[in-house]
């Protein structure tokens, strides 16, 4: 039996700030990447809610999360006592504000009556998830929290912050989108709830993705791409994703590739094994390129897949994405010497229970040696 719920309230469009200015006589945290703070846009949120209430402003987010960096946050937060936090970031920072949240009301029993998530990247969907991953900086492993109670109570999606996000961090974070939702499709705990919300935030990612990328990108693109990410986020919060992400995780973890650059790097690699040991996972996949229209619905299963691909590869070209590490800078003897601990890890990673295909450690082995 599926139960369906969206805990949390998302509020879409150019004026969803306004919903800030209803706060009154409250403790405000805001926990935000540093570049935004002396911005005029952090300026701005905070106008929205200064003079009716008390606010303080954390800026010690750091990419991959530190386990010891949620302990700093709680420990400042212990010192403002805060009864709403308001994430403004990226994944990373949502992540860790999802972390001191979490802990703040499990732990410190402290009376947080609202967790709101404003994402400044059209990527990860972790405003709508139950997931966060923090890292053990000693060891350089990523764990994953998984529990409800981390889901944001809110979250408010506005263009107001990716207007003025680099190229590259467009391009990261939307093939993260992508590959979200095109895990998702084909994960375990997949259904046709969560297949429609990945096939629509799937239609976006190759419409907008590319518009988002260019200068001339509209408020209104930007706003799709978001709702993309968002549409994403709810699809595999409930079916899971897989091994690209398994996979990825070791690759950001080692050395520190930006997780959406891993994701992309992956994925074509891995459709293509996962098409060749699972036959509903190709004839899904397949179905799914004629409906996007990359092909004619009369076209060969074969003739499908490799129209998903070759589309997927031409949007990472467009985007000029490194497809290898190599390309990014890792020498190649480097990364060989880290094969089997990757490998090893990806298979204990909680992502790769959700793929459709039980691969082992030899095919990882073969699939991390594409992306070399």
């Amino acid at each position: 039996m599926n139960k369906w719920t969206f805990p949390t309230q998302i509020y879409a469009g150019p004026d969803s700030l306004i919903r800030l200015t209803e706060f009154n006589n409250e403790s405000i945290l805001i926990i935000c990447d540093p570049f935004l703070k002396d911005s005029s846009n952090l300026t701005y949120v905070i106008s929205l809610m200064e003079g009716k209430n008390k606010i303080s402003t954390y800026t010690e987010v750091v990419p991959d999360p530190p386990i010891t960096h949620v302990v700093k946050g709680i420990q400042y937060m212990e010192g403002i006592k805060p009864t709403i936090i308001i994430a403004i970031g990226g994944g990373s920072c949502i992540d860790m504000s999802k972390g001191i949240a979490y802990f703040g009301r499990k732990l410190k029993h402290m009376d947080i009556k609202s967790f709101i998530a404003i994402p400044t990247t059209s990527g990860t969907g972790s405003e709508v998830t139950s997931f966060a991953v923090l890292t053990d900086s000693e060891t350089q492993v990523k764990y994953p929290l998984l529990d409800d109670a981390v889901l944001p109570d809110e979250a408010l999606l506005t263009p107001l912050f990716v207007k003025t996000s680099p190229p590259n961090i467009t391009a990261y974070s939307g093939m993260d989108v992508l590959v979200h939702a095109l895990e998702a499709y084909v994960a375990t705990a997949a259904n046709n709830f969560t297949d429609a919300l990945a096939q629509q935030a799937i239609e976006l990612v190759f419409e907008y993705l590319p518009k988002c990328y260019k200068p001339t990108a509209t408020d209104q693109d930007r706003m799709s791409m978001h709702e993309a990410s968002c549409l994403a986020g709810l699809s595999f919060n409930k079916a899971g994703v897989g091994l690209v992400h398994a996979m990825a995780h070791q690759l950001g973890g080692q050395f520190h590739v930006p997780h959406g650059l891993a994701n992309s790097m992956l994925l074509p690699y891995v459709i293509a094994f996962n098409c060749s040991h699972n036959p509903d996972v190709a004839k899904k996949y397949a179905r799914l390129a004629a409906k996007l229209g990359f092909v004619s619905h009369n076209a060969s299963e074969e003739d499908k897949l490799g129209s998903l691909l070759k589309a997927i590869i031409k949007l990472q070209r467009t985007l000029k994405c490194p497809m290898t590490l190599t390309d990014f800078g890792v020498d190649k003897a480097t990364s060989e010497i880290k094969l089997n601990l990757m490998t090893d890890r990806a298979l204990e990673d909680m992502c790769y229970r959700f793929n459709p295909y039980p691969a082992n450690h030899d095919d990882i082995i073969g699939l991390y040696k594409n992306v070399l």
